[in-house]
């Protein structure tokens, strides 16, 4: 019988663990070719070539940004061979109607450690953290390049049934999922 691997070593941050200069080496950058977006027909892929990555200002904000959500929500770190390989976070304000919402805020992988799952395992951790957090789905604005939805539907992520108006005019064409968090619909790893 196959073993199943060790656990990926997931860490949840404080705000101190977070620095200013914590995404200065994360390496961000997707080079995007196709995208959904919205048609006559529902969502259409579409030849959309551009190059996704954040700019030294971007990264700053962000890490300001991560560290507010770690004060009371979740920020999940994966570090391996002394860097910061991926991270998520969960925004611990409760959205929806009914307030069982939280926002998957960030699920990035360093373009150096793609494709190995640890896009899953963060899921799962956030997923476990959402819970803890009082939610009964992830919120997810998942950018509309067609890898990146179709990760998130491998995962069972789904169409999201209530739409966050806020993020809409963020971004409006991130395709708007949420993942279930019965303990049956996220083992996905």
């Amino acid at each position: 019988m196959p073993r199943r691997p060790s656990p990926l070593p997931i860490r949840r941050l404080s705000p101190r663990d977070i620095p200013a200069n914590w995404l200065d080496a994360f390496q961000r950058r997707q080079d995007v070719r196709l995208v959904y977006r919205a048609g006559p027909a529902g969502r259409q892929c579409v030849a959309e070539p551009f190059i996704d990555d954040w700019s030294p200002a971007e990264r700053r904000e962000l890490a300001r940004e991560m560290a507010r959500i770690a004060a009371d929500g979740a920020v999940l770190a994966l570090e391996i061979e002394g860097g910061l390989a991926g991270f998520a976070a969960v925004d611990p304000q409760a959205l929806g109607p009914d307030g069982g919402y939280r926002q998957l805020k960030e699920l990035q992988v360093d373009r150096r450690w793609r494709n190995r799952g640890l896009g899953r395992a963060l899921l799962a951790a956030s997923a476990a953290a959402g819970r803890e957090l009082g939610a009964d789905a992830l919120y997810i604005s998942s950018h509309s390049a067609v890898e990146t939805v179709a990760f998130y539907e491998a995962c069972g992520c789904a169409p999201a049934h209530w739409l966050h108006a806020p993020q809409l005019a963020l971004e409006p064409f991130d395709c708007q999922l949420e993942l279930a968090l019965a303990a049956q619909a996220v083992d996905f790893i």
